[in-house]
């Protein structure tokens, strides 16, 4: 399989006439700004609460960076947060799907037409699921995969920038043929990436299973647990809990791992008032759902939260 034909079927997984890979999520998105045409030095609206590599992405691009709040039921960007914070300067918005929980991609798609403003979708965290019966990853006039570890395809390497318009593919291709660090290079990698597109689906049911494993049976009260329908398959699973830092000593000593992602972003900033992303920031737990995350971590990992006490 060449480079051509591996585009091809990933555009046609998401439902897209264009797919282009590049050698990272990082680069995925610096390809899509690009292809944007958006004038250097504008604003980019993104969620003050995720992976701090887009805000440093959307910089190395030329933008500047406008930071919004996130909604505590999806834990990502949504329009009343992008409304709080629009103005004239806007001309891209980058929509993440936090956790893995889809963001009302479809409402932000017709605030960013509304507008007159560029949609990027990032699916980084949630290709292979689906909102209102469209895979994510379908919805931004560009959106942007990643194939890196942790994600629901981890290669360590790559990623993919998808669209429908012929404009902006033809610029991003142009962007990616004058850059050879953005470059998805290594045929080898063609066929491991098509198999691991072709097991995606019985992939991401076995992490929806461990999700739905966790749901049903994390009971305890002092943990706020995450909103849950058919339609979310999470990155890693996350809970909210006050006192996280007694917590995380006790599951330390008892050599239980749980994570923390993500920091408020609102901290790179000297003003900005982001109030659920520092709660988030504050409170945040995560637990590995992975396809190899053996079923009797998931089962330690329910019984210690159970059994905790804040004491």
């Amino acid at each position: 399989m060449g480079l051509t034909q591996l585009q091809s079927f990933i555009a046609t997984k998401f439902d897209r006439r264009h797919a282009l890979l590049t050698s990272s999520g990082s680069f995925a998105l610096i390809a899509a700004l690009n292809a944007s045409q958006a004038p250097k030095g504008s604003s980019v609206i993104m969620p003050a609460s995720c992976c701090p590599i887009v805000l440093f992405a959307i910089q190395m691009a030329g933008y500047n960076v406008i930071l919004a709040d996130v909604s505590l039921c999806s834990l990502s960007m949504e329009v009343n947060n992008i409304e709080a914070v629009f103005n004239d300067s806007v001309s891209v918005i980058v929509a993440v799907h936090g956790y893995g929980h889809y963001c009302k991609i479809d409402e932000i798609a017709s605030f960013a037409k509304q507008h007159n403003v560029t949609l990027i979708e990032d699916a980084c965290l949630a290709y292979g699921s689906t909102y209102k019966g469209k895979p994510l990853g379908s919805f931004g006039d560009l959106s942007i995969l990643s194939f890196g570890y942790d994600k629901p395809i981890d290669n360590q390497y790559g990623g993919a920038v998808l669209t429908n318009s012929e404009r902006l593919f033809e610029c991003a291709k142009g962007f990616l043929n004058d850059n050879k660090m953005a470059q998805f290079s290594g045929s080898k990698q063609f066929e491991i990436l098509n198999d691991r597109f072709l097991n995606l689906n019985k992939q991401m049911q076995v992490r929806k299973k461990n999700v739905d494993f966790l749901q049903k049976h994390i009971i305890n009260s002092l943990f706020v647990k995450a909103s849950f329908d058919a339609d979310v398959t999470y990155w890693r699973y996350p809970l909210l809990i006050k006192n996280r830092a007694h917590f995380l000593a006790k599951a330390k000593e008892n050599g239980i791992t749980f994570t923390k992602h993500y920091k408020s972003l609102g901290e790179l900033q000297t003003n900005g008032h982001y109030p659920n992303a520092s709660l988030i920031d504050e409170q945040i737990i995560n637990l590995f759902v992975r396809p190899e995350t053996p079923q009797e971590q998931l089962t330690n990992m329910v019984m210690f939260i159970n059994d905790y006490q804040d004491k």
